[in-house]
């Protein structure tokens, strides 16, 4: 999904602070918490118009238990740790629309997340598009972290950013092709531009390929661990409709890169809505793509503000939203910065109130039910029926009123956590 600069302070998400309670106030009312401990409460967002899946689970919603037919096996989990959203039964890319869940899927069913044991030491090959930002760097805790409490090892590729696909096709063939690797976690740069790469490796090389944190399309894959960026898309037009009381507001938005399977996703939610809850109030006077290094969106920023001096909003992915503040210290007229999601040095700023708000999507967390999925798969569990086919936390936004309610450890990895590429399956 997004990238960045460098690496900064990062949180810490240990396994004791999963367990613990998390009561949640967000900006777009939600109900349910992330946490096993966590309350709920609170009015559910009406879904955006076109198939738009709420990840928020209404007020007293029960546990949903799998599919009809489903028989779990014997190394099923019992532990039970998060609240998920998600969606059981057959994957029919004929149904799916990019950012959405399949229409052949049954869903949303909000339950709890439960951890699998692993019936062997599993091997299992790990593709990101970079390793270069805070969020890359969650997503590698949590599946680092996770393996080693199973017990399985991994060897992580990354990719020099989303515009090396060619890249990220060859590390992953390069992993397809070793003897070791018995299924591979693709977190890929493109939605629709790796569908062949999913089949040869499910269907020619008889090894499971599941999709974490970015969408993609791929007719082959088998289960997905993440969240809708539609719909973090639409937390964020949300906040925004909220935020602006109902005034005419204007928006330049800088969703990311513009072949990713995720950033025009977050514009397609916004824009739902904002036209939803204030029809015709927020104007979107320009949208400027770019990659998602600092260097880039600093020049985008740049760019907006010379040319619409008089915005009231930016909008956009994380990394824009963290070099904001700092662009519009020594401007006259400071539009209020909303990101689609949140890295750990934007969580910094929302605390300072230097960014409006930012929906956070548990980056680790996916990272954590990505190595859940594959163990199951490899321990012969059924995706769509024993376990859920697609599932992702529960999104809730951070703001300068409820951060304190966040813990900085229940998103992000440990503060002194590097990228690990390596783990070793326990013998």
């Amino acid at each position: 999904m997004r990238g960045g600069d460098t690496m900064d302070q990062f949180g810490r998400l240990t396994r004791r602070g999963l367990l613990r309670s998390l009561a949640v106030t967000s900006a777009v009312a939600v109900a349910g918490g992330l946490l096993a401990a966590c309350g709920g409460g609170g009015a559910t967002p009406t879904p955006a118009s076109g198939g738009a899946q709420p990840t928020t689970a209404p007020a007293g919603t029960p546990t949903a238990a799998p599919a009809a037919g489903a028989t779990p096996t014997a190394a099923a989990a019992t532990e039970e740790l998060w609240d998920v959203v998600a969606y059981y039964g057959t994957y029919d890319v004929s149904t799916k629309q990019p950012g959405r869940p399949a229409g052949s899927l049954q869903g949303p069913k909000y339950e709890k997340w439960t951890r699998p044991k692993a019936n062997k030491p599993y091997m299992i090959g790990v593709s990101f598009p970079h390793l270069k930002d805070p969020y890359w760097l969650a997503v590698d805790y949590g599946i680092v972290d996770e393996a080693q409490i199973l017990g399985v090892g991994i060897e992580l590729v990354a990719a020099q950013g989303y515009n090396d696909l060619t890249g990220q096709i060859n590390q992953v063939e390069n992993l397809a092709n070793r003897a070791d690797i018995e299924g591979i976690i693709l977190a890929a740069i493109s939605y629709a531009s790796q569908d062949q790469l999913v089949t040869d490796i499910v269907k020619n090389k008889k090894k499971p390929v599941i999709e974490v944190i970015n969408d993609i399309q791929a007719p082959d894959i088998m289960a997905k661990a993440l969240v809708s960026f539609y719909d973090m898309g639409y937390a964020a037009g949300q906040f925004v409709a909220e935020d602006s009381g109902g005034q005419e507001v204007t928006v330049v938005f800088l969703p990311g890169p513009a072949g990713s399977g995720w950033a025009p996703d977050t514009v397609d939610g916004f824009k739902a809505a904002v036209e939803e809850k204030v029809p015709g109030k927020v104007k979107i006077l320009d949208v400027k793509w770019g990659d998602t290094g600092k260097d880039v969106q600093v020049s985008l920023i740049e760019d907006a503000l010379n040319a619409y001096p008089d915005v009231t909003y930016l909008v956009g992915n994380a990394v824009a939203a963290d070099a904001a503040p700092d662009i519009l210290a020594n401007r006259a007229k400071k539009p209020k910065v909303v990101s689609t999601y949140i890295i750990p040095p934007l969580y910094d700023k929302i605390a300072e109130g230097k960014v409006a708000a930012a929906p956070t999507d548990f980056t680790a967390l996916q990272g954590r039910m990505a190595v859940d999925m594959m163990v199951r798969i490899l321990n012969g569990e059924k995706p769509g029926v024993d376990f859920p086919f697609r599932a992702g936390p529960i999104i809730k936004v951070v703001t300068p009123q409820n951060y304190k309610e966040f813990k900085y450890e229940d998103m992000f990895g440990p503060r002194d956590f590097r990228p690990v590429f390596s783990v070793k399956p326990k013998a």
